[in-house]
């Protein structure tokens, strides 16, 4: 053992050791500190430039420490005490572990240890961290002056309905069986989960602003969704859908394949993921933002501790959902498949998509999330031009071109007159538009006389 201290000295001070050459509040502190994280080790008699410098021990002077953490310390903790000698010096090592039942804190102060130093939790992170260990999370305590009455029950009955479509073993239909079943409701008081699953009311708090964007300042089209947070994610979705691009590759069969701007699962999966972690408490709404050529989700809650952007990437979440019972209820809806690998799936989709990486990252109290598409896929919403909208999968010669112009401008012209409007002979005109038929651009309404053309992309 008193290798294994000489070793450390050598190494130095770090994130689970320090040193003291003194015994004091201080030591107390991140005592505690080590107790709410990962544990550690203080070392007393060992100063911050690793040298030995000793520290008197008396007959009681153990038990007094004892002693004096206890008193200090909220559920009272006790570290492992032991006393080595080295260049004929006393050294005293105290352990602890990090505690079970956290957090822990000193003179009603709570720490945690970031790095090589102690930090003063703030009270979201005391909160949560109280939570977490109890294996609850704010959604499923009770709301506040919310009761059974405010519930919408049909809402209850299309979640029940979805699920049974997909479950082998099929649960009740009654919409009372299955909020108790998923303790969604005690009595007549009903849990925040269940409130922002199927509230009647609208609710402030559930608030996502989307919109599509020219530039950062300037906004195109807007719309704000207040609802409850299963019709949400096909709303924000209807949206994203209506103002991104979507190309029509004509491979032969009779349906065209649509490729959209972004694959649209890994879309969903970060708008889910937004919805079951976004912080509800802190009342503040998600902003979705549509530029031309990325999409932006911003969402207030930052990353719990000991989880990194880098954990996100690789898949490697330790912590659960930040709401457990929305996050149990949108699995059963077939919204998530597993807790921890959606963003890492969602990233692998959107590279093997042939698109960018996408960018997370911390801001402003939130997660940014920035989905990157391809330059040549991005047009102009307002063109309308089948050159825009299959471009490198169909070329189209210019008359053809010309006749889907034409076409568009006045649905009934026949191919006489474009045959005199393009100064090409009849049967070329004819064969140009058989080509449009047959690539399923174009589509003849009705007869031959009174019948009109549609313009299909």
């Amino acid at each position: 053992m008193q290798k294994e201290i000489l070793k450390i000295i050598k190494q130095g001070e770090g994130e689970q050791v320090e040193f003291k050459e003194n015994f004091g509040d201080k030591t107390i502190e991140t005592l505690t500190a080590f107790a709410n994280y990962r544990g550690g080790r203080i070392l007393l008699g060992v100063n911050d430039k690793r040298k030995i410098t000793g520290i008197k021990l008396g007959r009681e002077s153990i038990q007094k420490i004892v002693n004096e953490i206890k008193q200090k310390t909220d559920y009272k903790i006790i570290p492992e005490i032991e006393a080595f000698t080295a260049d004929n010096k006393t050294i005293i090592v105290l352990s602890i572990s990090e505690y079970p039942s956290k957090p822990l804190s000193f003179k009603g102060k709570y720490y945690k240890r970031i790095k090589n130093s102690n930090h003063l939790m703030t009270v979201d992170e005391v909160v949560n961290e109280y939570l977490k260990v109890r294996n609850k999370s704010w959604d499923m305590f009770l709301a506040e002056d919310a009761v059974l009455s405010d519930l919408d029950f049909n809402k209850v009955q299309n979640l029940i309905k979805r699920i049974n479509k997909t479950r082998e073993t099929k649960i009740e239909k009654d919409p009372l069986s299955f909020l108790k079943k998923f303790d969604l409701i005690h009595g007549e008081k009903i849990t925040n989960a269940a409130q922002l699953l199927f509230s009647k009311k609208t609710l402030f708090f559930t608030e996502i602003q989307i919109g599509l964007f020219e530039t950062d300042t300037v906004i195109k089209k807007s719309i704000t969704i207040k609802d409850d947070l299963l019709s949400e994610v096909d709303k924000i979705m209807d949206f994203i859908m209506a103002h991104i691009t979507k190309e029509y590759i004509i491979t032969g069969k009779p349906e065209r394949d649509e490729r959209w701007q972004y694959p649209l699962s890994a879309v969903r999966e970060f708008v889910v993921n937004a919805i079951i972690h976004r912080d509800y408490r802190k009342g503040v709404h998600s902003q979705f933002k549509i530029f031309r050529d990325k999409l932006v989700l911003w969402n207030i809650g930052k990353l719990p501790s000991g989880l990194t952007i880098q954990d996100l990437y690789d898949g490697k979440e330790k912590s659960t959902p930040r709401n457990l019972k929305i996050a149990e209820i949108f699995k059963e809806a077939g919204l998530i498949e597993k807790y921890g690998s959606g963003v890492k799936r969602a990233v692998e989709e959107i590279v093997e998509y042939g698109l960018p990486k996408p960018k997370i990252s911390d801001m402003a109290s939130g997660i940014d999330i920035e989905i990157f598409g391809k330059q040549e896929h991005v047009k102009d919403t307002v063109k309308d031009t089948v050159k825009d909208t299959v471009k490198d999968t169909v070329k189209l010669s210019k008359n053809e071109e010309k006749i889907i112009k034409l076409m568009k401008k006045n649905p009934s012209i026949t191919a006489n007159s474009l045959s005199k409007i393009l100064k090409i002979n009849l049967r070329n005109t004819k064969n140009n538009i058989a080509n449009l038929k047959k690539a399923n651009i174009v589509k003849r309404i009705g007869a031959d006389r009174g019948g009109h053309w549609e313009v299909i992309s």
